[in-house]
């Protein structure tokens, strides 16, 4: 039995849970709210796991699919924090489960992690239990707190900082999974060197760049309201992955065209601009 099977056995039940809870309740919540919160956790956590994985090698994911520890790494970081804290944070807010489910959820993701280590797919550096405890009390917190916010307030800065999230999410997936099929990375020198590993070097690169990207997205969507400033983070998009391929920052594999690219992340900023159109939407036109 491998590696990867654990993990995507822990996806399965995480997606299982999380598709259930949202068919029992979608009387209650409309199922696209709930998938645009779904984004917005899984956000969350790609940002923390940037920092304490990507950023100060907190831990390893041993996935046993590549050789390459980075790629392990981002491998178990896309499979985890897409599927298992979204679909945790999913639970708690459809079914209004308080504080003493937080602690006890958060026991059970320590309790998963003491397995996994034991199984010898996944390695702690300094990372300790308590950390993780502390970790998912203080996420699980902060998404019970914003999913009402969320709900009942669909404009203004809480509009924005929700599709803020969803935006970098939408616009940055690509990126990971384009280059853990080999299509193509991203490189500067300086970073490279400092960094020593071309997977986590291209992914800060590109991370930082989307994280731009995605606040002109919703610069664009929610307060340019002229049809044809839609079409800005397509130009832009495509001019700058342009530039970034003559510059040899992007650097595209032989069996792969830039052209391909282009089209898959314009693709994904088509995605967010209709779910930005047609989810939570507000009754409060003045604000919105």
């Amino acid at each position: 039995m491998t590696s990867l099977f654990w993990y995507i056995f822990l996806a399965g039940i995480g997606i299982a849970i999380a598709a259930y809870s949202i068919y029992k309740k979608r009387s209650i919540y409309k199922v696209s709210t709930l998938l645009v919160f779904y984004l917005f956790t899984a956000c969350i956590t790609w940002i923390g796991e940037f920092i304490v994985l990507g950023l100060f090698n907190a831990y390893a994911y041993k996935t046993g699919v590549f050789e390459d520890p980075w790629a392990q790494n981002l491998l178990g970081h896309l499979i985890i924090n897409t599927t298992l804290y979204p679909s945790a944070a999913i639970v708690m807010v459809t079914y209004s489960l308080r504080y003493g489910w937080i602690l006890t959820v958060a026991t059970i993701f320590t309790l998963i992690e003491y397995l996994f280590v034991n199984l010898k797919i996944y390695e702690q550096h300094w990372w300790r239990y308590y950390m993780t405890f502390i970790a998912v009390v203080i996420f699980l917190s902060i998404f019970y707190y914003w999913f009402p916010k969320m709900v009942h307030r669909r404009y203004g800065i809480t509009r924005a900082i929700t599709f803020y999230f969803v935006a970098m999410l939408i616009v940055h997936v690509p990126a990971p999974l384009l280059l853990l099929l080999g299509k193509q990375y991203y490189q500067i020198r300086l970073i490279n060197n400092l960094v020593g590993n071309l997977y986590l070097s291209s992914i800060i690169i590109i991370f930082f760049y989307h994280l731009i990207e995605a606040f002109l997205l919703v610069l664009v969507t929610s307060k340019l309201k002229k049809p044809y400033w839609k079409l800005l983070p397509f130009v832009i998009s495509i001019a700058v992955q342009i530039i970034f391929a003559k510059m040899n920052i992007l650097i595209i594999k032989d069996s792969w065209s830039l052209v391909y690219t282009l089209i898959i992340y314009e693709i994904f900023i088509a995605i967010f601009i209709l779910l930005e159109k047609y989810t939570l939407e507000s009754d409060l036109n003045k604000f919105v």
